[in-house]
């Protein structure tokens, strides 16, 4: 019996090591393979993120480049974004060429897996890339130096950043398309993989429950002991993960929160920058009209006194006459022109006697220059903190000049109101009316829609609500309403 027993057990023994081995051997090679394989897929997400990122930056660089070409307005932050441009376009280049290349380098060195179609397909997009990558270099170089033709030059460039930024885009989002597709199929490969060695691993496990284990019936409560301490062990596994994974949730909500904050205290920031901004205008303004009442106007009425006087003598011709009359209506022309930008600039009436008589006297005014119809209601209402009258008049501006230059309007009406702690202004007019959602589309083509941003933010600033109700063809209503606490 003990030859045979002694037989059996190295029977057994040699084919439990065999199938020890066999599994071992499919584990070992599993868990290669899949991390191989999980390599290739981390270093094809960081591919799609940084082809993601390129438009990004083309999007970037183009709005950094109209903000170039508008010195007049971005003058004090030209420098940050002549140096944001090179930046950008240095970052860009690299990216491009390291896709197209097939090796990017960040912190370490990824390898970029291109197919014959994503080699053709950057192979198209060369051309739209070297055109818009030559004219921002064009752009970084030419606003450093001095030229004579400068802002032809710099329009120049502009426009074929412009016209190439949508072509690249959908180029590159192509792309970008592309290397995700490709990515997914790489996942699908890891898949079919895993699951043939699933299935040899279960085939060998299934042989060993047939061919060792149930001859080796007597080793059970061995093996139901360890199965209950690996079961324990799991178990200790479990609840660890089961504290990092809400670690984690609590650390992400933590993250969000912050993220929050950091938004809000951004948004306040931009606030105060533009409250700032507009009071400095205001100063700007209030100075400047001053200077003209001051200084220009006293002379112009000096000049005047001084025409005045010379009618007590004769000339010797009618031309000369003649001439002396035209020179008289020019110069009450003139006064008449200083005062009326000086109002516009700041109106004494405004600070003197409140929004409404400023309101009703712009009103007269615009009508009688513009020649239609203006009405206005709302003469009976009481003083106003500065900061709103002010924030009510330049509105009450914006929207006229609107109505009248852009709307083509034939009957304007404006009203002022106060009720319940709030104050409303509601101006309409009878003109062609536009679609509230296409005003981005309207700015670009000069339609008034940046006097509409910058309505908006008047009223935002003043914690107040701004509404635009239009339709093509029906007119446009704007309402205003600001908090008086």
């Amino acid at each position: 019996m003990r030859p045979l027993d002694t037989q059996v057990f190295h029977r057994l023994t040699r084919l439990y090591v065999i199938a020890l081995t066999t599994v071992a051997v499919l584990s070992m090679s599993g868990q290669l393979l899949i991390q191989l394989f999980l390599n290739e897929l981390l270093d094809d997400a960081h591919v799609v993120n940084i082809a993601g990122r390129q438009r990004m930056l083309s999007q970037k660089l183009s709005k950094t480049a109209v903000l170039l070409c508008r010195p007049e307005v971005f003058q004090a932050d030209a420098e940050y974004y002549s140096q944001d441009i090179i930046d950008i376009t240095n970052l860009w280049s690299k990216s491009h060429y390291g896709l197209k290349n097939g090796s990017l380098t960040a912190e370490k060195t990824i390898s970029v897996k291109n197919s014959p179609k994503i080699d053709s397909m950057f192979q198209r997009l060369d051309p739209i890339f070297g055109v818009m990558y030559s004219n921002a270099r064009l752009i970084s170089q030419t606003i450093q130096a001095p030229s004579k033709n400068k802002n032809e030059v710099l329009q120049k460039a502009l426009n074929h950043i412009l016209i190439n930024e949508r072509t690249y885009l959908k180029m590159m989002n192509d792309i970008v398309f592309e290397y995700d597709l490709e990515a997914q199929s790489r996942v699908d490969r890891t898949k079919r993989i895993e699951l043939i060695l699933f299935i040899l691993l279960f085939t060998v496990l299934l042989l060993e429950g047939v061919l060792i284990f149930r001859p080796i019936a007597n080793y059970i409560r061995v093996v139901i002991r360890k199965l209950t301490d690996s079961e324990s062990q799991l178990q200790q596994i479990n609840e660890t993960l089961v504290k990092t994974n809400d670690s984690l949730v609590q650390t992400r909500k933590e993250l969000v929160a912050a993220t929050e904050e950091k938004y809000k205290f951004q948004l306040a920031e931009e606030k105060v920058r533009s409250s700032s901004l507009l009071e400095g205008q205001e100063v700007e303004r209030k100075r400047l009209a001053r200077e003209l009442h001051d200084g220009i106007g006293q002379m112009l009425t000096g000049l005047r006194l001084h025409s005045e006087h010379l009618k007590s003598f004769s000339f010797s011709s009618e031309k000369q006459n003649r001439s002396f009359e035209d020179l008289q209506i020019l110069i009450g022309e003139t006064i008449e022109a200083t005062r009326m930008v000086s109002f516009n600039l700041a109106p004494a009436v405004l600070s003197d006697f409140g929004i409404a008589p400023a309101v009703r006297i712009l009103t007269e005014q615009v009508s009688k220059i513009a020649g239609l119809p203006i009405e206005f209601s709302g003469s009976k209402l009481n003083r106003l903190p500065e900061k709103i009258e002010i924030g009510l008049y330049r509105i009450t501006q914006e929207a006229i000049h609107n109505a009248v230059k852009y709307a083509e309007a034939s009957k304007i009406k404006v009203q002022l109101s106060a009720k319940n702690g709030f104050v409303t202004l509601e101006i309409a007019d009878n003109g062609k009316g536009f679609d509230p959602s296409k005003i981005k589309l309207s700015a670009e083509k000069r339609l008034g829609g940046s006097g509409i941003k910058n309505m908006q933010t008047r009223t935002e600033l003043l914690n107040g609500k701004f509404k635009i109700e239009s339709r093509a063809g029906k007119g446009t209503k704007l309402i205003v309403e600001l908090p008086l606490d």
